[in-house]
């Protein structure tokens, strides 16, 4: 006996057709059966006739013909366990009397022939198995121009990938790249690197892949490539995202195919059900239960009837474990980990419970991030017409460090977040810097991002469960440092001001930039217990009223009855205006200088604050803008009598006091 496994959709039933023509041998299509006990010598009985099955049986026990055997998965799922089993003895008594060749090739994902090989390997019968792997590349270029001819003949246009090859080959190569960068970094041959190889070598994949490339004009394919989807890092993403919904639909459609055929559902009689039957959103939450034990209440579909709940539940059991998202029982891949974790927390038919346990383990120290979990989560939870997208406010920090396990030593992850009414806002960029070859500091692009996500209504809490550098986070009412009470890094280049910081971590290592831009903590309250504060004096500032221990070594009191009216929102508005001079690195001209768009969507964002102070530096001659560059002229600056030192520390000296009045009757009148 022989027994070929793979996942879903490699091509196990092509596989079969193959071996049944070159072999001259029959195939058992179980997809079609209700299998038990001698299925296997019934069918062919019946299709054969009795005299001809006799002799062809006697010809298979001596190797002198083949019997293939498909879709033994499928069947699993029809026939139920107990039948299953049935038809799996049958097969193992059959297969002892054979003493040749291998007389039954048996096509199926692993999963479901665990059992079998378990069982011939009880009873000591000889069997072989062998794997269908992913294409390499020769054969994925091949099997795509097959795939893409196909859509090309079903729409009764030309053959153009054929006729006009080098463009074809370009745009091919090109989307190949963008698809293998959702999975690596490597600059050079992608088909090296063996999760690729898995990935772009996997049939479903090229499936999607020639329905993108098979178009009219293959410079098409190259502006999609330079779309603002693409601008922003997300066009390889939103392709993968394609991908792997096409495989939940089809999954969908394969289950539906035979529980719609049990004895249970058929007794219902309403085939309205099937369309709500084992939905992408119920096998990304099963998923999850399955592979991560989230402990996910199992009641999906919620509506189906108690009758056809248990055959339902061994059916979705046996489907589950053959899952082209599974290997064993762990991932086949993160990225398919990544998706089915975005889509089960952005869907709107998760369970409030549910969604609190998945963000419980995101932000739990036994989760290994990755950028994956960001992209996706920002493509599937947001409006098609929309640039920015929906999430639960405890979930910013995850997005936090997934976006950060992308960076390397050159990057750098910038976050803004600000409430806006009864929700939050926050923005997340990649800057990287460019090597400029001079003395002088490094210039910076931004490489993905800005990405906007708002909270749900009503959701304005959020934790950062080990690390918060590059941030400002303004007007928030509650934030928690280290959510598993380990060790917690802040900084460097943090500004946080909240109504109150839970601190849960148990150590807190402060990294402030001392000489530029100290860590600054303005906060209504602060919570913590017992906690090892390993900050220089320098380092971190925390302005609050009522302090203890470690914190108040760190503490700087502001009196604001100095302040002659609206005390509070003048010395809020002199933060942001601090917060925005700081950001211009010191320099030997007259000038320095910071990208609009740095400034405007990686250090204002939606603050409204900060736009003020920057519109009021404008206004007073400090700041111009010029050529896409806001240039502070440090001449100007100097008359505020204000040095960089005096503004980095806080301190409110008389000229203080009074730009901040100037700057408070400033925004009075706009």
């Amino acid at each position: 006996m022989m027994i070929v496994t793979a996942p879903a959709a490699v091509g196990k039933s092509t596989a079969a057709s193959f071996l049944s023509f070159h072999l001259k041998a029959p195939v058992l299509d179980l997809s079609t059966l209700q299998v038990g006990d001698a299925t296997l010598e019934g069918s062919l009985s019946k299709a054969l006739g009795a005299g001809n099955f006799a002799r062809y049986l006697d010809r298979m026990v001596h190797g002198a013909a083949t019997l293939i055997v498909d879709a033994l998965d499928e069947a699993e799922v029809r026939s139920g366990q107990a039948n299953f089993r049935a038809f799996i003895r049958g097969v193992a008594d059959t297969a002892s009397a054979f003493t040749g060749k291998p007389a039954v090739v048996i096509l199926s994902r692993a999963e479901s022939s665990q059992a079998l090989v378990e069982t011939l390997e009880e009873r000591r019968i000889p069997f072989a198995q062998f794997e269908i792997l992913p294409f390499n590349r020769e054969q994925a270029e091949h099997y795509l121009d097959g795939r893409i001819s196909d859509i090309y003949s079903a729409s009764g246009r030309e053959m153009i990938h054929k006729k006009h090859r080098e463009p074809f080959t370009k745009a091919r190569d090109a989307l190949f790249k963008i698809m293998a960068s959702a999975l690596s970094a490597t600059d050079g041959e992608i088909w090296e690197v063996p999760a690729v190889r898995d990935f772009l070598g996997y049939a479903p994949v090229l499936d999607v892949a020639a329905e993108f490339l098979a178009v009219d004009n293959f410079a098409t394919v190259s502006r999609d490539f330079s779309s603002k989807a693409a601008d922003r890092g997300l066009v390889h993403w939103d392709m993968v995202s394609q991908v792997i919904d096409h495989l939940l639909v089809r999954e969908q459609e394969k289950f539906v195919a035979q529980f719609s055929k049990t004895p249970e559902f058929i007794a219902l009689d309403d085939p309205r059900l099937a369309a709500a039957l084992y939905t992408p959103e119920e096998q990304c939450a099963r998923l999850l239960d399955y592979v991560e034990n989230m402990r996910i209440p199992m009641d999906l579909p919620g509506h189906l009837p108690a009758k056809v709940r248990e055959p339902y539940e061994t059916a979705v059991s046996a489907q589950l474990a053959n899952h082209p998202f599974l290997r064993g029982s762990g991932w086949f891949n993160v990225i398919f980990r990544d998706y089915v974790t975005a889509r089960a927390i952005s869907s709107a038919s998760t369970s409030a419970d549910t969604g609190q346990a998945i963000r419980r383990r995101l932000l739990s120290a036994e989760w290994k991030h990755s950028p994956m979990f960001g992209y996706f989560t920002f493509t599937l939870s947001r409006a098609v017409s929309e640039d920015v997208a929906q999430c639960h406010s405890e979930l910013l920090g995850a997005l936090y460090e997934s976006f950060k396990s992308m960076c390397d030593s050159r990057d750098t992850l910038r976050i803004i977040v600000g409430k806006s009414g009864n929700r939050l806002i926050a923005t997340f960029a990649v800057l990287t810097e460019i090597d400029t070859g001079s003395a002088d500091s490094g210039k910076f692009l931004v490489s993905m991002g800005p990405l906007g996500f708002v909270t749900h209504e009503g959701t304005i809490g959020i934790s950062f469960p080990r690390e918060l550098s590059h941030a400002d986070i303004y007007e928030v009412p509650e934030v928690t440092l280290g959510g598993d009470g380990g060790s917690f890094k802040l900084g460097p280049q943090v500004y946080i001001s909240c109504g109150e910081l839970l601190v849960l971590a148990k150590e807190v290592h402060v990294h402030g930039e001392a000489s530029k831009y100290p860590v600054l903590l303005n906060l209504g309250s602060l919570t913590s217990e017992h906690v090892n504060l390993k900050a220089e004096p320098e380092q971190l500032i925390v302005v609050c009223d009522e302090l203890f221990y470690p914190w108040s070594q760190h503490q700087k009191r502001v009196n604001l009855d100095e302040l002659r009216s609206n005390s509070r929102e003048a010395y809020w508005l002199y933060v942001e205006l601090r917060r925005i001079v700081l950001r211009f690195k010191d320099a030997k001209a007259g000038e320095v200088a910071l990208y609009q768009p740095f400034l405007d969507n990686l250090v204002i964002g939606e603050n409204r604050r900060a736009r003020i102070a920057l519109d009021f530096l404008q206004d007073i001659g400090c700041v111009t803008l010029r050529n896409s560059m806001y240039l502070l002229n440090l001449a100007e600056y100097a008359k505020l009598g204000i040095s960089r030192t005096q503004l980095r520390n806080l301190e409110m000296t008389e000229a203080s006091k009074e730009w901040a009045e100037r700057l408070m009757n400033f925004a009075a009148a706009q």
